[in-house]
């Protein structure tokens, strides 16, 4: 059942686990748990789609330090959270990322790559990925990879992007008819309420039309992204008292984002074998974008962050590109509701889909429109930094919630010697092969201090809540279970201690099914 909190008593609920936050990692795991007969409500803040009202709370954020436009952008309060706008890109993290690195941080995961890998699968399968399409070995023989891509120092790999990017319409059926689960919009969750041993989390406060509400239930899983997950772990619980976790030396700590930017122009020499490696491949109805990552031997043993590679196509058709992705996905969402716009962008639509549609269904590769500059762009790791924190400041929003302030910082030594290895290597791998000319841009081969000036958030909020072996290392335990808590889960990227360069969404919600199992066996066993 998906309903707005001003059409039911959510007091009167009695759910084994309430999650809060209804976004890529709070929608699945509520339906992995509904499926395995455990009654979840998850508690969304926002309203059931997208509306400008309840964007403003992200406006009132704070930011120093480097920065940082995805405190206010990129962030949507609504069911589906950023599924509403993301491009539904999953990338598994690489092996290494879960082994002791430290170049990267004194500290590690602790737990290791196989302990998620089979919740990876089951993901996927949630996801609907065709079970051909999850191995990269498969696809390069699907898609009719040239060899040429071998290579010791990069490992050429696909990002797979969903066909139904917006949670909220991928798992409507089964929200709306599991019996297990309700979903619950416009209940913002404010504050938590603690039982007498103050170990357990007793209920929580949720601030909706009916006023202040408690909903109490066996377990509580937060989910509500990294900035509002800290936001709420740090402010004080009901009756004004600290939490027994508030003053872990981690929390709010060692947040993180990937860098992005442009390092260099890339000129086609062989614009046949150019296209065959790098247009992005269409199979199944998904879409396969091929990339270029440093080969995890090599980040070894250059001691570098992870890093990956991408191509850029401007074009001076990138306009009428857009046009037809909005006319297709407005019509396919049944949203297309102005005859006046119909002809323009079907025109738009026909310019750039005829010759798009016979590229695909001849090479069944996505074609990437010419006459324009083509962009070699990284996406880097970053090096957690302790100083790199969210806190809370002393102005209160319309909840009665202290305003959340990021103060982001980032290592440059680390980052910079990565991009300058990675870009000469991959300049290599074009120029050896007669692919491309690659021509880096001045600051990178000079080295200047000014090279990471250019470089972007992506969005990609991590760490804060870190997940670690012991209370003085992290703030969350192996099974993302807060620690000075009994009954206080974790879910997100906020858990991560380090990152790799991976958009973390896919991993984090391959975290959060490993946490729903063992929250699903507690069920079961009392």
């Amino acid at each position: 059942m998906i309903i707005s909190s001003e059409d039911i008593d959510i007091s009167s609920l009695t759910p084994d686990v309430t999650i809060v936050g209804g976004g890529a990692v709070g929608l699945i795991a509520a339906v992995y748990l509904a499926s395995r007969n455990v009654k979840v409500l998850v508690l969304e803040a926002g309203p059931l789609q997208v509306d400008p009202n309840s964007q403003h709370v992200f406006e009132a954020a704070r930011s120093t330090g480097r920065k940082h436009l995805g405190i206010y952008q990129g962030r949507f309060r609504a069911l589906g959270g950023t599924t509403n706008f993301w491009g539904g890109q999953l990338v598994r993290f690489d092996r290494l990322v879960f082994s002791r690195r430290d170049w990267v941080s004194g500290d590690a995961w602790p737990i290791g790559y196989d302990e998620i890998e089979q919740f990876y699968g089951i993901c996927e399968n949630l996801l609907d990925v065709p079970s051909d399409l999850a191995d990269d070995q498969k696809l390069l023989q699907l898609s009719k990879t040239p060899d040429v891509h071998l290579d010791t120092n990069l490992t050429y790999f696909f990002s797979r992007w969903l066909t139904e990017k917006n949670f909220r319409f991928r798992f409507s059926h089964l929200l709306k008819s599991n019996q297990n689960v309700t979903v619950v919009t416009e209940a913002p969750v404010t504050m938590l309420k603690l039982d007498g041993s103050r170990r357990n989390v007793a209920s929580v406060i949720v601030s909706g039309p009916r006023g202040p509400t408690q909903v109490s239930s066996r377990f509580v899983v937060l989910a509500n992204g990294t900035i509002e997950m800290v936001r709420l772990l740090q402010h004080p619980t009901v009756g004004e008292e600290e939490a027994p976790w508030s003053q872990n030396p981690w929390l709010g700590r060692g947040f993180m984002d990937h860098l992005e930017g442009t390092v260099a122009k890339v000129t086609p020499v062989d614009r046949k074998l150019f296209h065959q490696l790098f247009d992005n491949v269409f199979l199944k109805g998904m879409k396969l974008q091929p990339r270029l990552k440093l080969a995890e031997e090599l980040q070894r043993k250059e001691r570098l962050l992870g890093a990956a590679f991408h191509v850029k196509f401007d074009s001076q058709m990138e306009e009428h590109v857009q046009n037809a992705k909005i006319f297709v996905s407005g019509l396919l969402k049944g949203r297309f509701s102005n005859p006046k716009r119909i002809i323009p962008e079907l025109w738009s639509a026909a310019r750039v889909g005829v010759p798009m549609s016979w590229h695909y269904i001849k090479h069944q590769r996505i074609l990437s429109p010419a006459g324009g500059d083509i962009q070699l762009r990284i996406m880097l790791e970053q090096t957690p930094v302790f100083s790199s924190a969210l806190n809370l400041t002393r102005e209160r929003d319309q909840h009665g919630m202290y305003l959340p302030e990021l103060c982001w910082r980032v290592s440059s030594e680390t980052e910079m010697r990565t991009i300058q290895k990675a870009v000469g290597i991959v300049k290599d791998y074009f120029e050896s092969r007669g692919i491309a000319k690659v021509d880096p841009s001045k600051e990178i081969l000079k080295g200047s201090p000014e090279l990471l000036d250019s470089f972007v958030d992506t969005y990609h909020h991590m760490g804060g809540v870190r997940m670690a072996s012991s209370e003085k290392d992290g703030v969350v335990d192996p099974t993302a279970r807060v620690f000075g808590s009994q009954n206080l889960y974790v879910m997100g990227a906020a858990t991560f201690p380090v990152s790799g360069f991976a958009n973390p969404t896919f991993t984090a919600m391959a975290i959060a099914l490993r946490t729903a199992e063992f929250i699903r066996e507690k069920v079961g066993s009392q």
